[in-house]
């Protein structure tokens, strides 16, 4: 019969039917009742010639924050000692779980001699050892000894597993938190790979501590066969690096690092690179000499009080190719910023300054532009009883380059929105604003889209621009069965002019593009220095299909049509004539696991195709595939301003519970079409062990970086790295 009895009452016990007698000669055995102690077991007996109380049949002790179980347990009263035998299992405080056939434990279970021990930790890492003295409570000492993060496996747990530590000796320590080894041999399904006298690793406990990371092998067809040895370095609980040099056979060493902090208000980080190679010409001939060549890259964001924030983000290199050659990043445009932010109630102010770097061969540093400043408030009002609502903003921006125009700008706009539902449904939208622009322009450039074209004239300028729009919609809806069907009808009509000067500046509204997103709208410039002047009307139709279990599809159709004869867009855009191109937006999307997208513009005179973009995502987290296909007859945006047409494919197929391969493709259409670049990838990753392999070809040429192919094999050993 199960029961339950402290041991303190088991020594009341004693102490009531057996007395020892006491003399001064011979002191008295006392058994400590301060922990909190309970023994449970089928059956307990106590020998009082032996002071010995004894248990058996699913013996479970609870001292203090330790339980033990065991088939049997002896607990010695004079000696405060416990010997388990069978099945036993000690569950310490830090959740590691101890396996043995047998324990002789002392001190509260802390201390003692195990034979046969066997370790789960408490990130399922296992360690077995022939014999083991737990010297302390932090400190166990083991011989022939094995560690692995690898499970047992399922069909043959005696097999060797991926991969495990044999040692002669292995010392835990839960002061330091390491793990350490004396004559370790690391093994590969048995077999013996690496030998070294000494090894250490932090114990599972640990969530960060200093140490190498898994090296990264590859041969390149530009910095030839190389090796990364990444260091981790701890530097304290809140902040820490890594050190990542490179050591390439054509290049030489790359020395690289990332610092990471976290402070009170927020945190920041920085990574960076330097190394000294042979400098090349555009046609990578080398010249000679050496020259060193590196980028620093960085972002932080932090809090002052709950309404305002601040943060950086900067990235900069001393070599247009750099970033290329050593794969660190494939912009063309390198952004630094610095920001302030506040946000409280329906306020929101915004300070920015910026800074770019092109690395494009056609790119001149003194016609690249700077931002000092960069203000942007706005306010969106309280809505009254009948939903109309009050909006303002203001907007002040300075531009300066060392050769080229300067532009600064001040913007002041209020509005006024009115919505409004008719009891048959049909939505109206009021919007009216009046704006005003003020501008001071050193050097200004004739052609805002010609750099070169500078007048050297300083002039002040300003208009006001008042701009009217109503919108009205009207959706039908049709239910059948567990089908929603929507029709709806949109038209707008839109009225804006700028009075006053109009050779304004333009900063930020060169690049334009027209499209489902931009149909509808009182200025489809994305900035504020260009204005779409004149009266026109907006219309289209919104087609939608819903399901009852979330899939749907939707066909968005729409054109603008200009009343007055010149509406000031360039060539290729598709609204420079009266009739704008027609704009589609095709989406289908039965499942999370489907999704169709196509946008096209059509040309209004004979539906000649002129923009056509297509993405497809099919697939699940283990299975899943992305196809995507633009089309521009006319590049308004481009540097050539020519066709563009390009397809790419990406992709990740889960072959086995811990394989999968992924990779990527793509590909110009122009003329006769040639690759620009392809990925494969084939990776292995389950508890304990991880790899890698990676094959990737560049088919471009910038400059003195020629087209490359790069193989890269990684090789993971958890939780080392």
């Amino acid at each position: 019969m199960m029961r339950a009895v402290q041991i303190y009452l088991i020594a009341l016990l004693f102490l009531c039917i057996y007395l020892p007698p006491a003399t001064a000669a011979e002191p008295q055995t006392e058994l400590d009742v301060s922990k909190d102690t309970v023994l449970t077991a089928r059956d307990v007996t106590y020998d009082r010639e032996n002071e010995q109380v004894k248990a058996s049949g699913n013996v479970e002790i609870v001292q203090g924050d330790r339980i033990l179980k065991a088939d049997r347990v002896i607990y010695d009263v004079s000696a405060a000692s416990v010997r388990a035998e069978g099945n036993v299992v000690l569950l310490e405080p830090n959740g590691n779980v101890l396996f043995a056939d047998e324990m002789d434990l002392q001190d509260e279970l802390k201390t003692g001699a195990i034979h046969d021990l066997r370790i789960l930790f408490s990130d399922n890492s296992r360690l077995a050892a022939h014999d083991a003295i737990k010297v302390d409570e932090n400190r166990t000492v083991m011989t022939k000894a094995v560690f692995s993060t690898c499970e047992p496996c399922e069909e043959d747990p005696d097999r060797s597993p991926i991969w495990q530590v044999k040692a002669g000796e292995v010392i835990h320590d839960r002061d330091d938190k390491t793990i350490t080894y004396k004559n370790a041999v690391l093994e590969f399904f048995g077999v013996p790979v690496f030998y070294t006298p000494y090894f250490s690793h932090p114990d599972p406990s640990v969530k960060r501590e200093s140490g190498f990371l898994a090296p990264t092998i590859f041969n390149s067809s530009t910095l030839g066969r190389g090796v990364k040895i990444p260091y981790y370095y701890v530097i304290s609980d809140d902040k820490d690096m890594t050190f990542a040099p490179t050591f390439t056979t054509k290049e030489g060493v790359q020395l690289a690092g990332e610092y990471r902090q976290a402070v009170k208000s927020g945190a920041f980080k920085f990574d960076s690179s330097l190394t000294y190679i042979d400098e090349r010409t555009d046609n990578n001939v080398k010249t000679g000499e050496k020259e060193f060549q590196g980028h620093i890259r960085g972002d932080g964001l932090f809090k002052i009080n709950p309404t305002w924030d601040w943060g950086f983000d900067i990235f900069r290199t001393n070599n247009d190719t750099y970033l290329t050659r050593y794969d660190i990043s494939d912009e063309d445009t390198l952004t630094s910023t610095a920001f302030l932010h506040g946000q409280r109630g329906r306020n929101f102010s915004s300070l920015r300054a910026y800074s770019f770097q092109g690395l494009r061969e056609d790119d001149v540093s003194s016609q690249t532009p700077v931002v000092p400043a960069w203000f942007d408030y706005s306010y969106v009002g309280e809505p009254n009883e009948f939903g109309a609502r009050f909006s303002a903003n203001a907007d002040t921006l300075m531009v300066y380059r060392d050769d080229g125009q300067d532009t600064n700008r001040v913007s002041l706009e209020g509005g006024w929105h009115v919505p409004y539902t008719t009891a048959n449904g049909q939505v109206l939208t009021f919007d009216s604003s009046l704006r005003g622009d003020v501008y001071y322009t050193r050097d200004q450039l004739s052609d805002p889209y010609d750099p070169s074209s500078k007048t050297d004239e300083d002039s002040f300028s300003g208009r006001v621009i008042p701009s009217v729009s109503v919108k009205w919609k009207y959706p039908f809806v049709r239910q059948s069965g567990t089908i929603r069907q929507t029709v709806e009808p949109i038209v707008e009509a839109v009225w804006a002019e700028a009075l006053g000067d109009t050779d304004t500046p333009n900063e930020d509204s060169i690049s334009f593009e027209f499209d489902d997103t931009n149909l509808f709208g009182s200025n489809r410039y994305a900035g504020l220095d260009e204005v779409e002047e004149g009266g026109r009307i907006n219309y289209g139709l919104n087609l939608g299909v819903y399901q009852a279990t979330g899939g749907y599809s939707t066909l968005l159709v729409g054109q603008s049509i200009h009343i007055g004869g010149d509406t000031g867009f360039q060539d290729g855009t598709g609204l420079e004539d009266q009739f704008s191109d027609y704009v589609t937006r095709f989406e289908i999307r039965p499942s999370e696991y489907l999704q169709f997208i196509n946008r096209a513009r059509f040309g209004h005179d004979r539906l000649k195709l002129a923009r056509n973009e297509v993405s497809l995502h099919a697939g699940t987290s283990d299975y899943w595939f992305d196809l995507g296909y633009v089309y521009l007859r006319d590049d308004p945006n481009g540097i050539t301003q020519d066709k563009r047409e390009e397809v790419y494919v990406t992709g990740k197929v889960k072959l086995a519970k811990y394989w999968n391969a992924y990779g990527s493709y793509r590909r110009d259409l122009v003329g006769t079409g040639n690759s620009i670049a392809g990925l494969f990838g084939l990776e292995y990753l389950d508890e304990c062990f991880g790899f890698a392999f990676e094959a990737k070809r560049s088919f471009t040429r910038d400059r003195d970086v020629e087209p490359e192919t790069r193989f890269g094999i990684k090789i993971r050993l958890l939780p080392f790295n």
